[in-house]
């Protein structure tokens, strides 16, 4: 059949099918201010900055040296080059036992001992002085009673208490599985029955100075020693002058006496340890990506890998300032960014700000998208992300007094009635990307182009495109002897996607097969037909 060539415009993308103006203002809109913009290029180091507004953000929990145990020479023993270590702030050690571990002893006889100088200031309710795997402890309640602990199964709680007079102790407890435990101060036993068995280790980390991972105690320690036996009180290293070495069933001895920190385990293998900052940092570090939304090159993402990862940014002139003199957008904001899930909870924080300027969190709630006016209210959506391992932008609006508009990929998915405002008065110093400040709720995934700006942001300026500003137009149609459906590669992302049903908007299915690439122009060909058919770009 001989068809004269024509051509002719496709149906738009469902993403730019947008109405332009100010949604739901009756007037002309105060224009927006972005108060920060985080565009995550920078692919490598430890820090991320926004465009505006001089916003640095950390990557992971900033270094704090307050936490940094110190060595010193105040010690049991009083000897000439003997050292102990001085723990601070809320700091502590570990050492890693994941590489042949030896620490995991269930069912076999234990012994913990250590020396302690306590004053008692700081206490926790429970301060720990050696743990091992969340399975068990040596440690103390706030009024300084010694325990042994179960994780998850007891606390064995004795009679002696830790004076808190900040002179050198030695505590221990030897523990017989199914038994019970006897538990030491200043070489003087206690024993205890209890037959409930060990749980099962849940990690490889041993706490020097504090319990699973945390509950540190503020105090200086010396002789921390872990024997796989049952020792007498004959055995222990509880004299102070006369330190006892390293016996047949030591595991580990750490005596402190290096002069600089790592500290190592007396006996092969050595075990060095790290403190709680090193251990925070890398556990809490996002990485940069080079799989961004663009694909293009320098163009990079924040990827939060596991939970707990996040970036910490000061804010002390409260430059995220919701709350403004100007009337006309006074409380209205609008926070968008570029998402691709990893693993997902049910409720994943993207943005917290529990600053003075505005206490607001965006956040994913079973995979829709979720505000939170801090101290005020958890505002869900019907606004779904779609779950197909790509890159979608969502974004949230609040216009002061009116609602909540949430949108998907540039839609908008939903809107919810809100009267209620900002709060104002929080004290924060600094806002948090990932997860809420302490580390909850965290996001796992990818993240680009974070903005959050005061003031309304009208639906076709919002940065849904995947080249900020770029319409990828829509496909150009050419019939003759065949149909040339074409459209350019940059914006990239884009699939072909046709309907003979454009009433229908679910109708519209992906145009099968690869287009052919020539000079920047994706083509795709099909022999003509009777029936009607439309085509759209379409960014998944």
């Amino acid at each position: 059949m001989n068809m004269k060539p024509q051509n002719s415009r496709g149906w738009r993308s469902s993403l730019t099918l947008l109405a332009a103006g100010c949604v739901g203002m009756a007037a002309v809109c105060a224009q927006p201010v972005k108060l920060a913009d985080f565009q995550f290029n920078e692919g490598s180091g430890r820090t991320t900055a926004s465009t505006v507004n001089s916003l640095v953000g950390t990557l992971g929990l900033p270094s704090n040296p307050d936490n940094i145990p110190v060595i010193i020479n105040d010690t049991p023993s009083g000897a000439a080059n003997d050292r102990a270590v001085q723990l601070r702030g809320v700091g502590y050690l570990l050492a890693d036992d994941s590489n042949g571990p030896i620490l995991n002893v269930a069912t076999e006889p234990l012994t913990v001992e250590a020396w302690v100088k306590w004053d008692g200031t700081d206490p926790d309710v429970n301060n720990g002085i050696l743990a091992y795997g969340a399975s068990y402890k040596l440690g103390l309640t706030t009024s300084g009673q010694i325990r042994w602990t179960l994780f998850g199964i007891v606390d064995v709680n004795s009679d002696w208490y830790l004076p808190m007079d900040n002179l050198w102790h030695h505590v221990a407890a030897a523990y017989e599985p199914g038994v019970g435990v006897t538990i030491y101060l200043d070489g003087v036993g206690q024993f205890v029955a209890e037959t409930r068995p060990m749980r099962a280790f849940q990690h490889a980390w041993l706490t020097i100075g504090a319990e699973n991972l945390g509950n540190p105690i503020l105090a200086a320690l010396d002789r921390v020693r872990v024997h796989k036996a049952l020792l007498s009180e004959t055995e222990l290293d509880s004299i102070a002058t006369e330190p006892k070495g390293v016996l047949a069933s030591t595991l580990v001895a750490y005596d402190f006496n290096e002069t600089e920190m790592p500290f190592q385990n007396a006996k092969a293998p050595a075990r060095p340890t790290i403190t709680s900052d090193q251990y925070n940092i890398a556990n809490t570090t996002p990485s940069f990506s080079t799989d961004s939304p663009t694909g293009g090159a320098g163009d990079y993402s924040i990827e939060f890998s596991v939970p707990g990862q996040r970036i910490v940014v000061p804010d002390p002139t409260t430059a995220i300032q919701l709350g403004d003199e100007n009337p006309d957008i006074a409380g209205d904001f609008t926070i968008q960014a570029w998402v691709k899930f990893g693993s997902i909870a049910a409720r994943a924080v993207i943005w917290m700000n529990n600053c003075p300027g505005g206490a607001v969190s965006f956040s994913v709630l079973n995979r829709k998208v979720f505000v939170t006016t801090l101290g005020i209210l958890d505002r869900d959506s019907d606004a779904p992300i779609p779950d197909d391992g790509g890159w979608h932008h969502i974004a949230v609006v609040h216009e002061n007094g009116v609602a909540f508009r949430f949108y998907v990929d540039g839609i908008l998915k939903d809107t919810k009635a809100y009267t209620g405002g900002v709060i104002y008065t929080r004290t924060d110093p600094q806002f948090t990307i990932g997860c809420e400040g302490s580390g909850n709720l965290p996001y796992v995934g990818k993240l680009d182009r974070l903005i959050v700006s005061r003031g309304v942001v009208p639906a076709e300026e919002l940065d849904y495109r995947v080249i900020p500003g770029v319409d990828p137009g829509a496909p150009e149609l050419t019939i003759g002897t065949v149909v040339e459906v074409t459209w350019p590669s940059l914006p990239a992302g884009y699939v072909l996607q046709s309907t003979t049903t454009i009433a229908d908007p679910e109708s519209w299915i992906n145009v099968p097969g690869t287009p052919f690439a020539r000079e920047g122009t994706y083509r795709f060909y099909f022999p003509p037909t009777a029936e009607k058919t439309f085509y759209r770009l379409f960014k998944p």
